[in-house]
């Protein structure tokens, strides 16, 4: 019979987010969105929202708890060959939903501009 063992360790956890869209991210690069790609920021506001940063849109959103938390596992060496062993990373508890469409802060992009005296 074969083992599963999982592993909790608080101290070695990482936060991790779980993010909604209604819609898709695309992007223009051959890997799409894949990898350690740095595509936007998110931020937490004061009244509790949130808002994401793509380029020149911004996307306002809410944070949502969710009914059922979710674990991240890594699966890890075993020590025999009949027992699996899994590392959880992270426990995800909320998600940023993001359902709007995204607004353009073009207006504020052109005001950081240099402007040329002629």
């Amino acid at each position: 019979m074969s083992q599963i063992e999982f592993i909790y360790d608080r101290a070695k956890q990482r936060e991790f987010c779980l993010i909604e869209t209604q819609g898709s991210l695309e992007t223009d690069r051959a890997g799409g969105l894949r990898g350690q790609q740095r595509f936007g920021q998110i931020e937490r506001l004061a009244d509790g929202k949130v808002q994401m940063l793509i380029g020149v849109h911004r996307v306002p959103g809410s944070v949502v708890a969710l009914k059922k938390p979710l674990a991240v596992l890594v699966k890890q060496p075993a020590e025999s060959d009949d027992s699996t062993r899994y590392g959880i990373e992270a426990i995800i508890k909320e998600k940023f939903l993001f359902k709007m469409r995204p607004d353009v802060i073009l207006e504020q992009e052109l005001a950081k501009l240099p402007t040329i005296a002629t």
